[in-house]
């Protein structure tokens, strides 16, 4: 009796240890997932310190150089700020900063032409003979009209017969990841991936997607400081001989004291001036060289634990204003 006695206690110890492990082990990833939460969201703290800071470079008022001067000018000049990191207390708030039009808007795509564009660098190319559907659809799609194209779909004849049914919304998207609901359109054509994934391995066919080339914000201007190359390349009267002028113009040098000098495009006659190339006609419409809106992307870490918040915002007015806003753990 009293080996079964000591057996039960230690049983009972044992356990009650056991959960007291696991319930500090709970309350410390609590605490450093509260602490992360914290530190991104700081981020967005900085990230307005800098945009207001990029703002008084524009105007000229500011002249003092401190550990933020840098990633400001970049702002104030149109360029992105990527990979910014500010120790704060045990941890470190990662920041990205992107001007939002170095995409597309695509709900500012109204032909043929502009989506065969961005279709072609997403990987879906002509030959597929997947144009003439995810062009029509996609009209339909955001179109105010039931009637629908060649190629396209709407309520009746196409949506109202899916399994659950839905119906076309005849308005502009109000994320990108909208494109999914939209005949033709999948998730290896929005994100990327292959294809066909039930062809043989060898006829498999993969793409990098459309995603990163569009956004729903602003005007359809793209930033030509901070677009990629991918994203020039979908613009009307752009080949890859101006694609190229564009972002050896943009990237800067290092003089001979060893600093970096940063030669952005201050305005269009300067991008026109420095890329006689480009066809100032057809792509003085469709470009700019400075942005409102962000796409600003804080992570948090410290500990083994991160949290990423990122946000579309507007900075106006000496204002930051958010368009939206996704917290990730």
């Amino acid at each position: 009796m009293v080996l079964w006695a000591i057996g039960i206690l230690s049983m009972l110890v044992t356990s009650l240890l056991f959960d007291a492990h696991v319930e500090s082990r709970i309350a410390l990833w609590r605490r450093n997932r509260a602490k992360e939460q914290q530190l991104s969201r700081s981020g967005m703290e900085i990230a307005e310190l800098l945009l207001s800071r990029s703002e008084e470079i524009r105007r000229r008022q500011e002249t003092e150089e401190d550990r933020w001067h840098e990633a400001a000018r970049a702002l104030a000049e149109g360029l992105a700020v990527r990979q910014l990191r500010e120790p704060l207390g045990d941890g470190v708030i990662t920041l990205d900063i992107v001007p939002e039009p170095a995409r597309r808007n695509v709900n500012r795509l109204q032909t043929d032409e502009e989506w065969e564009r961005i279709l072609e660098a997403g990987g879906i190319t002509e030959d597929l003979g997947l144009w003439p559907v995810l062009i029509d659809s996609f009209m339909d799609w955001t179109d105010r009209d039931d009637i629908p194209r060649m190629h396209g779909a709407e309520t009746d004849d196409y949506y109202a017969l899916l399994d659950p049914p839905y119906r076309a919304k005849n308005g502009p998207l109000d994320t990108v990841e909208e494109l999914l609901l939209i005949r033709g359109f999948n998730r290896a054509i929005v994100f990327g991936g292959v294809l066909n994934p039930e062809a043989r391995e060898e006829e498999r066919i993969s793409v990098p997607g459309i995603h990163d080339l569009l956004t729903v914000y602003g005007d359809g201007k793209v930033n030509v400081n901070a677009a990629s190359r991918r994203v020039l390349m979908t613009l009307p009267g752009m080949d890859e001989f101006v694609a190229e002028a564009v972002l050896v113009e943009r990237q800067g040098f290092t003089d001979e004291r060893g600093e970096q000098i940063d030669t952005s495009f201050e305005s269009l006659n300067d991008f026109f001036d420095r890329v006689p190339e480009a066809d100032r006609p057809t792509l003085e419409r469709h470009i700019t060289t400075h942005s409102q809106i962000f796409r600003i992307t804080a992570v948090g870490e410290a500990q083994g634990v991160s949290h990423r918040v990122w946000c579309i915002a507007q900075y106006s007015g000496r204002q930051l204003t958010f368009l939206r806003w996704i917290e990730e753990n």
